[in-house]
């Protein structure tokens, strides 16, 4: 796998991963307390390790160890890309505000 490769997929799990993690939050009870990275997180790699493995069996591309590594690297990428941004700024805004509400 190249680097242009790598981006492109990035690019599109990250993007994939971003969506499903929104409908994911919509559609969870509100009572069951996830952190919206941890569901972030799980989704990413879940959709990066699988997303990989399709590109790889679509193009005859063999499932060697190199290959599982990148699997796993794109992964936890997509995953990265996935958190960065509003989910990571809405958690820290809850958790400045819990925090005024214990010292009340």
């Amino acid at each position: 796998m190249n680097v242009t490769t790598f981006l492109i997929l990035l690019f599109a799990f990250s993007t994939v991963s971003g969506l499903v993690t929104e409908a994911i939050k919509k559609i969870k009870n509100d009572k069951i307390n996830l952190s919206y990275n941890l569901i972030a997180l799980c989704t990413s790699l879940i959709v990066g390790i699988t997303g990989t493995g399709i590109y790889y069996q679509l193009n005859n591309i063999p499932f060697n160890t190199n290959n599982v590594i990148y699997m796993i690297l794109l992964g936890l990428s997509s995953g990265l890309c996935a958190m960065l941004g509003y989910d990571k700024v809405y958690q820290t805004i809850i958790q400045i505000t819990n925090k005024q509400e214990k010292t009340y």
